[in-house]
């Protein structure tokens, strides 16, 4: 039984892109990005293609050399990739796993079947990955458990949650389970199991009549783990000014066997603003959560901001706006990035990386976080 309960709340190329991809002069009081080198390029659609789409990354604690071994996920991917953070750079590696073509037969808990995507089924392909946390010995990936943004079809690959443990180096997985049931915990959550697989945005090609709401379809951008209990922050819905987390313990996500998920989910809601829904969760090392706030749907304009999210209650304290970072497309357009992925650097520090720029385009920002117990400035 599901319980659920809702609190208030290469280099040559790399230093060619750095000429295409810099920070847009911010506005009084938006932290300003430093640019890091990314050495090589990370995968895109196809093994050929260059990355426009990455959307989420952690990594673990440095290694002796000083470097982190990290989790990247792109969108348009089946799976997920590792990479080494060292420094100023950021270098793609191995791929961590692959869903395949097809489900496994060892996914645990039971296949989703429930679906309102206008677009019907589409096929088993991209995982449309979101979405990276890292908890001691593993990483965690996640699909956006929502309909496709484009064609707004149902696909069963972008409803799994997976968690793999590296091996010693980092160039391969030693373990990978994957499990249906993060589905079971957001068809438990109240308010936003209401937006399950409802279209994340309207038809621009078929509008409906003047004033009909947004569908605001429920989608997952953010994933956190603090001690038992794994986090999905969800893009959409906003709602009243509210962004969502979806908490539910990890091990009862990834109990063996196919049946549905048996666990305490508890909805949090954060008073992120106006159309803002949760772009990424982070965890710092002092164990306080990390919350990447931006457009809960695409072409609104509402900032990137950073903030700390006070557990359980969900009280938001903000840290920074983050000055937008721009560069060029997939086709050759200059625009601002999406920002998707945090990473903590050190005090004070954050990576970002960011969605429809080359390799995430990923930008360091020195940001005012504030000390456990430090007064909170006025």
């Amino acid at each position: 039984m599901i319980r659920s309960k809702t609190t208030r709340l290469g280099r040559c190329g790399a230093l060619a892109l750095a000429a295409l991809v810099a920070p847009t002069p911010g506005r009084t009081g938006e932290a300003v990005p430093t640019p890091y080198t990314v050495i090589g390029d990370f995968d895109g659609e196809t093994k050929d293609d260059r990355a426009y789409d990455l959307s989420g990354m952690a990594c673990r604690p440095a290694d002796a050399d000083g470097s982190r071994l990290c989790v990247v996920v792109n969108d348009e991917n089946r799976g997920a990739q590792f990479a080494r953070l060292g420094g100023t750079t950021l270098t793609p590696g191995a791929v961590a796993y692959d869903l395949g073509t097809a489900p496994a037969r060892d996914i645990r808990g039971m296949r989703p079947a429930q679906s309102q995507c206008s677009g019907g089924n589409g096929k088993f392909d991209q995982l449309d990955g979101e979405a990276v946390a890292y908890a001691a010995p593993y990483f965690y990936v996640t699909g956006s458990h929502g309909c496709t943004r484009g064609k707004r079809k149902y696909k069963l690959s972008s409803m799994i949650l997976t968690r793999l443990r590296p091996n010693a180096d980092g160039t391969a997985a030693t373990e990978t389970v994957s499990t249906y049931r993060l589905f079971d915990a957001l068809m438990a959550a109240a308010p936003v199991r209401d937006y399950v697989l409802r279209d994340l945005e309207f038809d621009w090609n078929a509008l409906p009549p003047e004033g009909t709401p947004q569908p605001n379809g429920l989608n997952v951008e953010g994933l956190a783990v603090v001690g038992d209990r794994l986090y999905a922050g969800l893009r959409a819905p906003s709602l009243d000014g509210k962004a969502f987390l979806v908490s539910v313990p990890v091990e009862a996500l990834f109990a063996d066997g196919n049946a549905a998920l048996s666990a305490e989910v508890t909805t949090i809601a954060l008073e992120a603003g106006p159309d803002a829904g949760i772009r990424d969760l982070t965890i710092l090392p002092d164990g306080r959560m990390l919350v990447l706030t931006g457009s809960s749907r695409n072409g609104l304009p509402v900032p990137s901001r950073l903030s700390l999210a006070a557990l359980p209650s969900g009280t938001l304290t903000a840290v920074a706006t983050l000055a937008p970072v721009r560069g060029e497309s997939e086709k050759g357009k200059v625009i601002d990035g999406k920002a998707e992925a945090v990473v903590p650097l050190g005090p004070g520090q954050v990576l970002v990386l960011f969605d429809s720029l080359r390799n995430g385009a990923p930008h360091a920002y020195a940001v005012p976080i504030p000390e456990i117990d430090a007064p909170t400035p006025p």
